[in-house]
């Protein structure tokens, strides 16, 4: 399972994050599933200390609007919120984005 943190667009390709999710859609076979986890939009707000490229953050809904609905049945579209702990040590609420989505047969 691959882990990317790709800003947009995409180093040497020109592919923005919307354009790599549809790729890794399209890879998907007909009954297989999708598994996207990302860190959420929120998380710079907070101080557990991201880096400021909110290019690299996305949301579930933005992850799920590349996919055809007429092929893709979305099982989790979240962004669970998470205890984290900053530079200082302090406790802080992080959310991640989830989507899990299986390419119907």
């Amino acid at each position: 399972m691959p882990h990317l943190h790709i800003p947009q667009p995409v180093a040497g390709c020109r592919l923005p994050v919307a354009g790599l999710h549809r790729r890794l859609a399209g890879a998907v076979r007909r009954g297989g599933r999708l598994l996207v986890v990302g860190h959420h939009p929120s998380d710079p707000e907070t101080s557990v200390g991201r880096p400021n490229v909110p290019d690299m953050l996305f949301t579930p809904e933005q992850v799920a609007a590349v996919l055809d609905a007429e092929e893709w049945d979305i099982l989790v579209s979240a962004a669970p919120s998470r205890e984290a702990r900053d530079p200082e040590g302090q406790s802080v609420t992080v959310h991640d984005t989830v989507l899990h989505a299986v390419r119907r047969a």
